[in-house]
């Protein structure tokens, strides 16, 4: 058996083995380690299987190499004993320092090349989620608005002549009923709010239900009311304006007001008595998994 040739093909066996295994742990540590997501799901455990595998199968090369680098020595040193001697050792050739060379770039441009597959893959998963954010916010907001016709015309004549002039206190209980079925006829719950005209010197009032609060003086309120000298934004103050005249309007989504938030699926409706619009009446998801 000719050791050294046998030397010369297990060393390089190893050394392709071990390239191999680090090529394969190098991606596997960017992929799991510094959360680039360079490996689609289905070959992440092939990758790691291979590494094993690899990395078996050079222990075993080593080893070979090993045994016969201890007796390719121990034949130099025979010859050399006998007069002869172990060949010089050459520099090395041009070819391999340019081999070197390519793979140190190889390795520059993997790395490089892994960084730009997670940021595309990074890019493409955020527009996924986004996407799939507004077909829910939409699909959540056409729901709501489905019901709206139907929770518009739900409210009496009574109510909305208390809502015409001034909800008297009387009128509260049966208000905040009719509120509270609202929100629990809707799909999810959805917060329910009541925007009317206020007495001077407040311009509006919102208005949620609340049941039976015993107050101060022995009585019991029904409404949370929240009164405003104005609507704090322009866009809000412009909306409700128009919205009070008679117009159907839209909101971008992300705004948020004193009254119409649609940061979360959002939508509204007019309450008239006759011609006259003499309250808004608002309903809006309650999830928080559109923050």
């Amino acid at each position: 058996m000719n050791l050294r040739t046998v030397l010369r093909r297990t060393t390089n066996g190893a050394l392709l083995l071990m390239a191999l295994a680090a090529l394969g742990t190098v991606v596997w540590v960017i992929d799991e380690e510094l959360g680039w997501d360079i490996l689609p799901d289905w070959i992440e455990a092939g990758a790691v299987a291979g590494v094993i595998v690899a990395g078996t199968l050079t222990l075993f090369s080593l080893v070979a190499s090993l045994m016969c680098s201890v007796a390719v020595i121990a034949e130099s040193a025979a010859a050399r004993a006998e007069g002869g001697g172990a060949p010089e050792g050459k520099p090395l050739p041009r070819r391999l320092k340019a081999a070197l060379l390519g793979l140190l770039l190889l390795v520059a441009g993997g790395l490089y090349g892994f960084h730009r597959v997670d940021v595309i893959r990074a890019t493409r998963a955020v527009a996924s989620r986004r996407a799939e954010h507004a077909r829910r916010y939409h699909e959540t907001r056409a729901t709501l608005a489905g019901r709206m016709p139907a929770i518009v015309a739900s409210f009496t004549l009574d109510m909305r002549a208390q809502m015409a002039r001034r909800i008297e206190p009387a009128a509260e209980a049966d208000l905040s009923r009719m509120l509270a079925a609202v929100r629990d006829s809707s799909p999810g719950n959805p917060e329910v709010s009541l925007l009317v005209r206020a007495e001077a010197p407040y311009q509006y009032q919102v208005i949620r239900a609340t049941g039976a609060v015993k107050t101060p003086s022995g009585d019991y309120a029904y409404l949370e009311r929240r009164h405003l000298i104005d609507l704090p934004t322009v866009w809000e103050r412009d909306t409700v304006a128009a919205l009070i005249n008679g117009a159907e309007l839209d909101v971008p989504h992300g705004r948020s007001g004193a009254f119409i938030d649609t940061r979360k699926p959002c939508v509204w409706g007019a309450i008239r008595h006759g011609d006259v619009v003499v309250g808004l009446v608002l309903l809006r998801d309650r999830s928080e998994r559109w923050y």
